[in-house]
Formats: structure tokens, sequence, C-alpha cells
């Protein structure tokens, strides 16, 4: 049991190979033991070893058919990408004892996936069983906001810093503001870059009745201070502890998430306009379109979000300067396509994962057009009022919505997957490259910004 309590200690605490190591340990003297092998299993979960903790949830299950069992089991199969099996799983999980956890985890399946509605009927039979179901309320929020429900979608956002899928980043140990005008708030960015610079288009809406000091993304720092005048910006979001605050005179906190419940409470309060600014890279004589091809950090939404670029030639057939946005190494794939006479330009700055985004911006701003699947640069070009058209999966995040435009942003056009197999890629393609074809028969370029 010493090893055992050990073993948990270390893997609540995150540190997870030691954990293993411990666990591998006690399955060499108890193999069979059902317990140990959920745990094993939900250790592996964590460690994004899918295909592994299947396997050992499985042999878990068996002998162990316990609700939390089969929801890590079901978690496996979506992390996995196999959503029928995670929702065979689910729903044995919440037969055997429809706990409000349970039937939480369960309605996460539905969440990004287009079945919103599902989502918020799963997550309100887990709120009927238990009102404080943080990640109940958490679901229920992503749901709404995929159905662009605003007026309640932002309230329930809120519930993100109790289910831990927001940070609270306590900013000066200050209360959370609560909307009263007229005070000096510490606003702090959260989640990616392209999260930071969708919600940023509020904090004009802020800076109108309240002197804001807004914490950035390092790397979005010189962005925001040629684009916000006048707004203190500190690039410190990435450290664990700053002191900026420690001299200024902070009435609240406030994570930028957090400002929809105040200023985007209905669809009329989206003004879709350009908010960023950018001085724009040399262009050439010919139409300048920028391409991202890869989009996602973890491995199953990588493979949701991206298209391989070998399978653009509809798009690139067309006689325009095409430039890499791409922020991965991509060296390998755009060799290849050189090889076969397609010409596409490399910018070695923007590839820096801690390279100052301000130089993408310039990039993105000196663009007449930018085709992208999802990734940050989509919410750079709309926040910059360039063009730009967005091939978007049937699985896409909230911010895309479920139908319609991307409220965000008027620049940006949607061209979503007709369903979620991979070759269904290839009829969006053709439909963007035959569309760029006809936009370049009216040889306009872009030449105003914003």
């Amino acid at each position: 049991m010493e090893l055992f309590d050990q073993a948990n200690a270390l893997h609540e605490s995150g540190r997870y190979a030691e954990a293993e190591q411990c666990y591998d340990l006690l399955l060499a003297q108890n193999p069979d033991n059902p317990g140990l092998l959920a745990t094993v299993g939900t250790l592996n979960l964590r460690m994004g070893r899918y295909g592994l903790a299947i396997s050992l949830l499985h042999r878990a299950a068996e002998k162990l058919p316990q609700s939390d069992v089969l929801c890590n089991l079901a978690v496996g199969y979506k992390y996995s990408g196999q959503y029928d099996k995670a929702h065979e799983w689910f729903r044995k999980a919440t037969e055997v004892d429809p706990t409000a956890d349970a039937l939480a985890n369960y309605s996460a399946l539905f969440v990004n996936v287009g079945t919103p509605e599902e989502a918020i009927k799963q997550a309100k039979r887990a709120l009927d069983l238990d009102s404080q179901c943080a990640m109940a309320h958490w679901n229920t929020a992503i749901a709404q906001l995929e159905l662009s429900m605003w007026e309640t979608a932002w309230d329930e956002h809120e519930w993100g810093f109790k289910s831990k899928m927001r940070i609270d980043r306590k900013i000066a140990n200050k209360p959370y503001w609560d909307g009263t005008p007229g005070k000096t708030v510490a606003v702090y960015g959260e989640q990616g870059l392209g999260d930071e610079i969708m919600f940023a288009s509020m904090l004009p809406d802020m800076m109108r009745e309240n002197k804001v000091i807004y914490e950035s993304h390092p790397r979005l720092k010189t962005l925001f201070e040629k684009s916000f005048p006048g707004l203190e910006i500190h690039g410190t979001r990435e450290q664990k502890e700053a002191d900026w605050h420690n001299a200024r005179d902070i009435d609240y906190q406030c994570s930028i998430g957090s400002l929809g419940r105040w200023y985007r409470r209905s669809k009329e309060s989206f003004p879709g306009t350009a908010y960023l600014k950018a001085e724009s890279a040399p262009m050439g004589n010919k139409f300048r379109v920028g391409i991202s091809w890869t989009g996602g950090m973890k491995e199953g939404r990588v493979r949701t979000r991206s298209i391989p670029l070998s399978w653009w030639k509809t798009v690139l057939n067309n006689d325009c300067e095409f430039i890499s946005l791409q922020y991965t190494d991509c060296a390998d794939e755009l060799a290849v396509l050189s090889s076969k006479g397609y010409d596409i330009a490399q910018f070695p700055e923007i590839t820096d994962k801690d390279s100052d985004y301000y130089e993408t911006a310039k990039l993105v701003r000196s663009c007449d057009l930018v085709i992208s699947v999802c990734t940050s640069v989509i919410h750079l070009a709309g926040a910059l009022g360039v063009p730009c058209w967005v091939m978007v999966p049937k699985r896409a995040a909230w911010r895309y919505g479920v139908a319609g435009p991307m409220r965000w942003y008027r620049s940006v056009r949607l061209y979503r997957q007709p369903n979620a197999d991979q070759a269904a890629w290839v009829p969006v393609v053709q439909k963007v490259g035959l569309d760029l074809e006809d936009l370049l028969r009216t040889n306009e370029r872009k030449v105003a910004y914003g």
C-alpha cells in the first residue's frame, strides 16, 4: 500500500514518468488487479498513450465495470478519434451509474463535434443531479457558444475556473471585476495566441469605460502595443509570477475571456471590424496569397484541422505569389512541391515558437488573401481586416459555430467540411481553388487597410 500511495501522489502531482515506474513494480506483483489496471490506464490517458490506455482500461472494465472506469475507457476512444466507440462506452457508463460526473463526461463528447444540442441535454441531466457540477456547466457554455447563444453562454463560461478549464491568474490578489465602470482593472490573456487575439477585440470596449492594464502573451506584446495606443501592456503571461502590479493602484483583476459577459451578449454586439494594426512586409507585383495547412498542437486536433499540402494543387495552380504562413517546420513538404514546379516562399523568422508575432502580422498584412485551416493565423487576419478564407473541419471549435458566419471577423469566410472523413476535404479545397480563380479574374488587389 505504501508504494501505491507513493505512486498515486506522483500521479496527482503530474510527475507521470516517476509514477509509472512505481505502478510498473506494482503491476509485476498484481497483473490482474482491476483497480490497478484502471489506475495505470488513467495515467496513460494523461500521458497521451491512448492505445495502451484503452487496452488496460478494457481489462479493468471486464472485472470492474464501474462508471468511472467505463467513462475513462470512453475518453480513451474519444481522444483517439473513435467517436462511435466512445459513444458506446459513455452510454454504458451512464446506464451502470448515471452520476453527475459520468453525465458531464458524456456531454463533453458532443462538444465541438457538430451536436451541441445533445451536449446541452446530457449536461442538464448532470446538473439536475448536481447543480454545482462544474464540468457540466462548462460543457453547457461551450455548446451554447457553438450555437451563438450569447445571452446565456458567457455566464456559464465563468464555470471554466471551477472546472479548471480556464486559468485564474490571481493578479495582485485583487477581486474579480464585476462590470463596474470607472475602475482600474488588470486584465490578463488566456488560452492560445488565437484566442487571445480574438478576445482582444473587446479591449477597446473596456477601455472606453475603465483604465485597463493588460498582461499579454510575450509574443503578442509588440502587436498589441502598436494596436492599442495608450494601453499599458506587460508581456508576462507565461511567467509563473510577475511583480509589475506591485507599483500599480489596481481595483480589480479580470481574464480577457470573461469580457464577453459584459460586451458580447448579442450578435449585434459583434462589430467584426479590424482592431489590430501592423506595417506591411514588402510586396511584389502579383496577387499575394498566404497559406497555412497544418493546425493544432495536440495530436488529435492536428489530424482534424490539417489538410496535406499535396492536396492543395487546385489552389496552387492559380497565378499568384504564394507565401507560407505555416508556423511548423514544413521545409520537406515545400521542397517536394518545389520539385514539381510550385513555388511557395518561406520566412524562417515566423517559424520560431518564441518569435515575435508581429513579424507574422506584417506578413499577413501584406497578403491580398489568406487561405488556411483553423490556426491562430485566422484570428490574426480577421483582426487585421485582411480577407481570409478558412477551411473548417466538421468537428470545429466553438469559435466557428455550427453554421453561419464567424461573428468575430467580417473579413473571414468559412468553407465547411461536409463530414468528418479526411477525404471530405477534397471538394472543399476544390471549391476554394475555383473561388480563387474567379477572384483573380477581377484582377483587384486589396487597396485599403481595415
